[in-house]
C-alpha cells in the first residue's frame, strides 16, 4: 500500500527505504528506467511540498549511498578457479542436506574462501550413516570431483539456477567424485558455525525421533527447515496460500518472543532485564532457523523496536521495518531478488501502513483476520505471480482457519514437544500419539482442501505492460479504500476490483492474440513439444518428458524423485496461462516420453488424451490411462489416417499402421501444416518405423522434422531423409546423455542434405512463433 502524500505521517524512513531500493535496481537492472522513477519521485514530492528541501537532500544521498553499494555488490564476482582443478579441502559451513543417496551442501574452498556448491552421490549404506553422523556445520573434509559452470534457465520463464549462484558469489557446481571421510577434522568454531552446527544435529534428532510427518512440521516451525516435508503436502499447502505457515516469519517470531516475555514475566525477572535477554536471543534464534530473510527482518525490526524503548527513543513499526529493509539490503545486496525477502517486506509494508485506519475499522478478531489475510493476498500478488504463476482462491477462508491453529495450538505444542525431546529424550507415548494424530489431521485438512475445484486458479507470468499496471493499481486500490473509511462511507464492490483487473486481462490475451508458438522444451534425455494456436483456438502437448527408471535399495531413495514433467512442463505451462490441455498426445510408453504425466494430470487439465492403437502397453502407460478414466478424460487410441483439423492448422497421423510390434516403431508419427510449415513430430521411430510409412506413404515431404530416438543412430536413415526432404531437425536430446546421442551418423547425414539442426542440449528450447503463414524459430541459449 502507498502511502498518502496528504497525511502527516510519523514514517518518514519509508521514503529512505524506498530510494535505497531504486538505488540498486538503477545499477543491478535497469539505469534509465529506476534512475528515471528516482527523480520523477522527488519531483513529485518537492511539488507537493510533503518533504522539506533537507529531507529531499538526505534521499538523493540514500540513493547515491545504495547505487554505490549495489555496483560494489556486482562487481565482487571473482574465482580463483580455472575448472580444471580436481583435488579440494571443503570447509562445510552451512546447511548440509543428505536426501537418498545424494549430499548437496554450500560449501568454501580452502584456503581461497570461495564459495561452491557440492553434490555428491554417496557411494554405500554405511557411507550415508557415516557422514549422518560425521559431517556437520564447521567440518572440512578433503575431496575429489569436476567443476561445471551452473546452467542458465534452458527453458522459457524457468528459474534461473546460473544467475541465482552468481548473485550468492557462486561460481562452480564441484560434482564430487570421491569424499575422504578419513580426512574429516574441525576447523571452524565460530559461534555463528556452533549455532549452525546445534541446528544441524537438532534437526537430526527431530528426524530420527519423530514420525515423518510430525518430524517435518517440528523442524519447519521450530527451525526453519521445510527439507523433510513430502512434496505433496507441501504443494497442498501452496495451492490454498497457507504455505507461509510452514517458514518461519514474523508471525513465528512474534509470537516466541511473546512467549519468552511472558514467562520471564511471570517468574519475577525484571522488565529492563527480559528486554535485554530478548535482544541477546533474537541474533541467535536468527542463525539457529537458517538466517532466512523474513527471520532477519522481523528480528531486525523487533531489535530495533526493543532498542528504542530502551534508549527512550520512539520508533514506529513503520520506521521499524523501513530501517530493517535498508539495513539487510546494504549488507546483502542480493536479497532484493530473495522471493521469501520480497513477500516478507511487501506483506509487512502492507500490513503496517494500513493498520492505523483499514485493519482499526474491523472490531471483530475473525473480520480483523481475514482483512489482514486479504491485504497480505492482494500486496503480494505480483511477486507470487511471478514465482508461480497462479493465485489461491480459497487462501482468505484457509488463512482464517490455519493461522489460529498453527499459531495457539501446533507452535506451541510442537516447541513444548522439543522441550521435552531435549529432556527425556523421549515422548511419552500418550502425548506423542496425540500429536502425530493432531499433525496428520492437519495435513489432511490442507489436501483435502487443496483438491477442491478451482482451490487455485492459474493466470500465467504477467506481461510486462500488466505488471506495471497492477503495480499501480494495487497502492491505489489501498488508497481509495482508506479515503472511504476516513470519510466514514462504505467503500463501493467495484473497488476490490481494481487488485484482479490485470488478472483478467491476463486470462483474456489468449483469445485476441493472433501469434501461435512451437515449443520443444529442454526435458534432458527425452521428449515434450507444445503447440499453441492463435486465438487459443487450440493447446496440445506431445509427450511429456520423464526419466528411466532405476532399481534403488531403500537407503538410497530419495524424498522427491527427479521428475521433468514437475519441474519443467507443468511450471512452463503455468507460466504460459495454460489451463486447459486440449489434447495430450503420448506417442508411446516408455518412461522419457510420458513419465511427466501424471504429474501434468494432477495439476492441467487435460480434455483429450490420445496414445496409439497398440497391443502391447507399459505398466506405466497403463497408470496414466488409469487415472485419465477416473478423471473421466476422453482417451482416444491413434492409429494411420486418424487426424484434426483447426482454422490454424491440420493434424494428420501416419503411425502406427499395425497394432502389434517394436513400441519405438509403434510410436504416434504426427504431421502437421502450422504456421507455414509442415512438421513431422516422430517420437521415438526408428529406422524400421521409418521403413514402413515411407513404404505405405508416398507425399511426405516436410520442413521441419523431429528427429526420431533422440537422434539415435538407428533412426533417420538416408532413405527417409530423401523422402522427407527437411530444412530444419529439431534433435530432443540431454545434455552428455550416457546413450552418446545424437549418434554422428545422423548429424552427418542431416548436414551433408544442407539441413539446419537444432539441439536441446546445446540450444536449450528451441521456439517456433508464427502468425499467420510465416514464422520464426528461436532458441533458449542464444
Amino acid at each position: 500500500m502507498m502511502l498518502n502524500p496528504l497525511r502527516p505521517l510519523k514514517g518518514q524512513l519509508f521514503y529512505l527505504a524506498a530510494v535505497s531500493l531504486l538505488g540498486l535496481l538503477t545499477i543491478t537492472e535497469n539505469e534509465l528506467i529506476y534512475g528515471g522513477l528516482f527523480v520523477l519521485g522527488i519531483a513529485l514530492l518537492k511539488k507537493l511540498k510533503k518533504l522539506p528541501s533537507s529531507t529531499l537532500v538526505i534521499m538523493a544521498g540514500c540513493y547515491l549511498i545504495f547505487m554505490a553499494v549495489g555496483y560494489s555488490d556486482s562487481d565482487r564476482l571473482e574465482t580463483v578457479y580455472t575448472g580444471v582443478e580436481k583435488n579440494f579441502l571443503l570447509l562445510f559451513d552451512d546447511e548440509i542436506h543428505l536426501d537418498g543417496d545424494l549430499l548437496s551442501a554450500y560449501t568454501k574452498a580452502v584456503p581461497s574462501n570461495e564459495k561452491v556448491v557440492v553434490k555428491y552421490k554417496i557411494k554405500s549404506n554405511t557411507e550415508q550413516q557415516l557422514i549422518q553422523t560425521l559431517l556437520t556445520p564447521g567440518m572440512a573434509c578433503s575431496a575429489s570431483g569436476v567443476l561445471n559452470s551452473p546452467s542458465p534457465a534452458r527453458n522459457p520463464n524457468a528459474f534461473d539456477y546460473k544467475n541465482y549462484l552468481q548473485r550468492n558469489k557462486i561460481s562452480w557446481i564441484l560434482d564430487v567424485d570421491k569424499l575422504s571421510l578419513e580426512t574429516c577434522y574441525k576447523q571452524s568454531d565460530s559461534i555463528v558455525t556452533e549455532l549452525k552446527a546445534f541446528r544441524h544435529k537438532e534437526i537430526a534428532r527431530i528426524r530420527n525421533t519423530l514420525s515423518e510427518e510430525t518430524s517435518a512440521l517440528a523442524a519447519a516451525l521450530i527451525f526453519g527447515d521445510r527439507n523433510l516435508f513430502n512434496t505433496e503436502t507441501e504443494r497442498s499447502y501452496q495451492k490454498i496460500g497457507i504455505v507461509h505457515l510452514l517458514a518461519i516469519s514474523g508471525l513465528h517470531v512474534g509470537l516466541l518472543t511473546g512467549m519468552i516475555y511472558f514467562i520471564c514475566i511471570r517468574v519475577g525477572v525484571t522488565k529492563e532485564k527480559t528486554e535485554i535477554l530478548l535482544m541477546s536471543f533474537l541474533p541467535v534464534y536468527t542463525v539457529i532457523t537458517g538466517l532466512s530473510p523474513p527471520v532477519v527482518r522481523s528480528a531486525v525490526m523487533l531489535f530495533m523496536l526493543i532498542g528504542s524503548r530502551r534508549f527512550a527513543l520512539r520508533m514506529v513499526p513503520l520506521d521499524a521495518v523501513s530501517a530493517a529493509f535498508m539495513i539487510m539490503a546494504f549488507l546483502q545486496p542480493s536479497f532484493i531478488f530473495d522471493t521469501g525477502f520480497q513477500l516478507s517486506f511487501a506483506v509487512s509494508f502492507s500490513l503496517v501502513i494500513s493498520a492505523p485506519v483499514i485493519l482499526k475499522d474491523f472490531t471483530s478478531f475473525i473480520k480483523q483476520t481475514a482483512a489482514a489475510s486479504f491485504i497480505a493476498q492482494v500486496s503480494s500478488l505480483p511477486i507470487i505471480l511471478a514465482s508461480f504463476y497462479e493465485v489461491s482462491a480459497i487462501s482468505i477462508f484457509a488463512n482464517l482457519l490455519f493461522v489460529p491453529l498453527f499459531s495457539i495450538v501446533l507452535l506451541p505444542l510442537l516447541l513444548i514437544s522439543y522441550i521435552i525431546l531435549l529432556i527425556l529424550g523421549a515422548l511419552p507415548s500418550i502425548y506423542l500419539s496425540f500429536l502425530e494424530n493432531l499433525v496428520h489431521h492437519v495435513n489432511f485438512l490442507a489436501i483435502y482442501l487443496s483438491k477442491l475445484p478451482m482451490s487455485t486458479i492459474i493466470i500465467g507470468k504477467l506481461e510486462p505492460f500488466l505488471l506495471i499496471v497492477q503495480m499501480i493499481l494495487i497502492p491505489l486500490f489501498f488508497f481509495k479504500w482508506e479515503g472511504f473509511i476516513l470519510k466514514k462511507s462504505k467503500p463501493p464492490l467495484w473497488l476490490f476490483a481494481f487488485p484482479i483487473l490485470p488478472l483478467i486481462m491476463q486470462i483474456v490475451l489468449p483469445f485476441i492474440n493472433p501469434y501461435g508458438q512451437i515449443t520443444f522444451l529442454d526435458v534432458g534425455q527425452g521428449d515434450s513439444i507444445f503447440i499453441r494456436m492463435p486465438y487459443n483456438q487450440g493447446n496440445y502437448l506431445i509427450d511429456t518428458g520423464g526419466v528411466l527408471p532405476f532399481e534403488k535399495e531403500n537407503w538410497q531413495q530419495r524424498g522427491s524423485a527427479y521428475d521433468p514433467g514437475k519441474k519443467i512442463v507443468v511450471p512452463f505451462l503455468k507460466s504460459s496461462g495454460i489451463r486447459t490441455v486440449d489434447k495430450l498426445i503420448l506417442t508411446h510408453g516408455d518412461a522419457d516420453h510420458v513419465g511427466g504425466a501424471i504429474a501434468l494430470l494432477e495439476e492441467i487439465r487435460v480434455k483429450q488424451l490420445i496414445i496409439p492403437r497398440v497391443s502391447d502397453r507399459s505398466d506405466l502407460e497403463q497408470s496414466i490411462m488409469n487415472i485419465a478414466n477416473e478423471e473421466g478424460i476422453d482417451i482416444y487410441l491413434a492409429g494411420m489416417g486418424t487426424g484434426w483439423k483447426t482454422a490454424a492448422g491440420d493434424f494428420f497421423i501416419l503411425n502406427p499402421s499395425e497394432i502389434t510390434g517394436e513400441r519405438n516403431d509403434q510410436s504416434i508419427v504426427l504431421q502437421a501444416a502450422i504456421g507455414g510449415k509442415k512438421w513431422l513430430f516422430t517420437g521415438d521411430l526408428g529406422n524400421e518405423g521409418e521403413n514402413s510409412i515411407v513404404r505405405k506413404i508416398k507425399d511426405i515431404d516436410i520442413d521441419v522434422l523431429k528427429v526420431g530416438h533422440h537422434g539415435s543412430k538407428y533412426s533417420s536413415s538416408e532413405l527417409f531423409l530423401e523422402r522427407t526432404n527437411p530444412d530444419f531437425a529439431v534433435i530432443s536430446v540431454g545434455e552428455k546423455n550416457r546413450y552418446g546421442h545424437p549418434g554422428k551418423e545422423v548429424i552427418r547425414r542431416l548436414e551433408e542434405r544442407g539441413t539446419q539442426i537444432f539441439r536441446t542440449d546445446e540450444d536449450g528450447a528451441i521456439i517456433y512463433k508464427f502468425k499467420g503463414n510465416s514464422g520464426t524459430f528461436m532458441t533458449q541459449f542464444p
